[in-house]
């Protein structure tokens, strides 16, 4: 539904009197211009602040000629009078303040048109203003005040950013700002979450922050559902719930024959990617250890094989992180220096190896779980790499938990 008072059109009229025969204006001489200033009286003001911003007799003229401001009424006040200016091609521009950095309860107000000024003329020129900014409104869901006794939202751009405080958002305040990019971030008992938003001009968008089911696993994500009124916009904010759920066995239907995993597609968790050299997947000697899931594993057959987990979203994770695998060396020898387990916060760029005592494992079982809780990073794009430095050996079960 568009909604008017959000919409506030404002008309400034310049009227013109007098013969129009010297309507030239390369002529050389002088024109006027006479303005007189309407406002819609239909329209209805959003909020009291706002009562100021429309009020016409308040806004500033600017008479521009290449650009540069020549003449300047502030206020333009209820009655301005004729404006006399040499014959030529003029920009008139209108606003109700001036505004560069985001601010609470400021609706601005503004427009221009061209004008040419003719010899011994009036010349008309009307200018329709409409809101020049755009609004953004804050309000938390009930289960997202339970569940965290502190938070707040900050909206942030290179101009400048405003934090609504509880007060702000129980008052339904409106924060103003420039028609551009913005951050939100939401800030809940001293976790931060952030997601990019594009703010258009004439539009009031009403931020609904939510908490995400506890139940959600996998990529943490933030869920944008945007209307298709011109005039507000709805965008639904969900917190994450902070869990980090992630486990991959290799897929769910054992393979007839060893398969490349650069090939592979049948892989349990379809949100991450994944790549290697010299890694199969295989079901010759299913994982048999406590709580294995049988079925597909990895096999690295010589020195150099490697294998690559990227995209798991651990940002937002509540707690710290464990990482847990089966592995497997088919001569019952293993070695940890033999299998090691790398992570990297930028894309894989460079990797990290995780600290896996020597007796992580019994040396003398097949299959058996190794689990790591040190040097796991918080980061939106988490890359884990396996890497094989011995002969014949296997990976199981990866999993990526919060404790």
């Amino acid at each position: 539904m568009k909604r008017r008072n959000l919409l506030f059109p404002l008309l400034i009229t310049a009227m013109g009197w007098g013969s129009c025969a010297k309507n030239d204006p390369g002529n050389v001489g002088n024109g006027s211009l006479v303005v007189r200033l309407d406002v819609d009286p239909t329209v209805r003001v959003v909020t009291a602040s706002a009562t100021k911003s429309a009020d016409a007799a308040t806004f500033t003229l600017e008479i521009l000629q290449n650009e540069t401001v020549i003449k300047k009424l502030s206020p333009i006040g209820v009655d301005p009078g004729p404006i006399e200016l040499p014959s030529g091609v003029y920009t008139v521009r209108t606003y109700s303040q001036s505004f560069t950095a985001p601010a609470f309860d400021t609706p601005v107000y503004g427009g221009s048109a061209g004008v040419s000024i003719a010899v011994d003329n009036e010349t008309p020129v009307s200018i329709g203003c409409k809101q020049t900014n755009a609004g953004v409104r804050v309000s938390y869901s009930e289960a997202f005040r339970a569940n965290h006794s502190t938070r707040s939202t900050t909206i942030r751009q290179i101009q400048g950013a405003l934090t609504f405080t509880d007060d702000d958002v129980s008052g339904g305040r409106i924060g103003y700002f420039p028609a551009d990019r913005a951050t939100i971030v939401v800030t809940a008992d001293g976790v931060e979450y952030e997601q990019e938003l594009t703010l258009d001009a004439q539009t009031v968008y009403n931020v609904s922050v939510d908490d995400a089911p506890q139940s959600v696993s996998g990529n943490l994500k933030l869920d944008i559902t945007v209307s298709t009124d011109v005039s507000e916009q709805d965008v639904a904010v969900v917190f994450p719930s902070g869990v980090v759920d992630y486990t991959e066995t290799m897929g769910g239907v054992p393979v007839s024959v060893e398969q490349n995993v650069s090939g592979y597609a049948k892989w349990s968790y379809l949100k991450a990617s994944y790549a290697g050299s010299g890694a199969f997947v295989s079901s010759a000697a299913p994982s048999d250890y406590n709580g294995a899931s049988g079925g597909n594993y990895l096999l690295f057959k010589t020195s150099g094989a490697y294998f690559t987990v990227s995209g798991l979203n651990t940002s937002m994770a509540a707690n710290d992180l464990v990482l847990s695998f089966g592995c497997c060396s088919f001569s019952q020898a293993y070695d940890v220096n033999n299998l090691t387990v790398s992570v990297s916060q930028d894309e894989g760029a460079n990797f990290t190896q995780l600290p896996i005592a020597s007796d992580a494992r019994p040396a003398n079982k097949k299959w058996a779980q190794v689990s790591v809780t040190e040097g796991i990073p918080k980061t939106k794009n988490l890359v884990i790499r396996f890497d094989c430095l011995g002969t014949n050996y296997g990976i199981d079960d990866i999993r990526l938990k919060t404790l």
